[in-house]
Order: structure tokens, then C-alpha cells, then sequence
């Protein structure tokens, strides 16, 4: 018997647990955040790279108005997708 292990990617770690706290948050994530909350990452960098380049393929938004915070939000059309 083969056991099959599932590799998520940075990605779609981010999506799911947006996708498992947005109640809670109201939808809306600090950067910081998921250093904290997301297995397999090596730091604030690395997560900020990733969600701008989710947002220059219109996965999330950003909300920049805080100095030194940015605010992401999962954008609600492509929840479903996760490539």
C-alpha cells in the first residue's frame, strides 16, 4: 500500500487558512500574520512576496493605508480556484 502525501504549495496554504478564519477576521489579514499561522514559511518576506504575486493574478487585494501593515483580503470571485 502506497500512502500518498499531499504538498501544498505556499499558495494555497495561505488560501485555505484565509479562506478557514475569514468570519473571524472580517476578511482581512495582516502580512505578519501568517509568519505566525502557516506551516513551512521562513518568514514575513517570503509571505509578502508571495500575496503581491496573488495580487498581480487577482487573487487578493491589499489595503495599504497603514504604515507598515499591510492588510490583504482574499478576493471573493476565486476562492474556488487555488492554482
Amino acid at each position: 500500500m502506497t500512502d500518498l502525501i499531499e504538498v501544498k504549495t505556499l499558495r494555497e496554504k495561505i488560501i485555505d487558512y484565509m479562506q478557514q478564519r475569514e468570519q473571524s477576521t472580517r476578511g482581512w489579514f495582516c502580512t505578519w500574520w501568517f509568519t505566525f499561522h502557516v506551516a513551512g514559511v521562513s518568514g514575513t518576506p517570503e509571505i509578502r512576496r508571495e500575496l503581491e504575486r496573488m495580487q498581480r493574478d487577482g487573487l487578493v487585494e491589499s489595503d495599504r493605508e497603514q504604515t507598515n501593515n499591510t492588510k490583504w483580503r482574499l478576493i471573493k470571485a476565486t476562492q474556488g480556484a487555488q492554482s
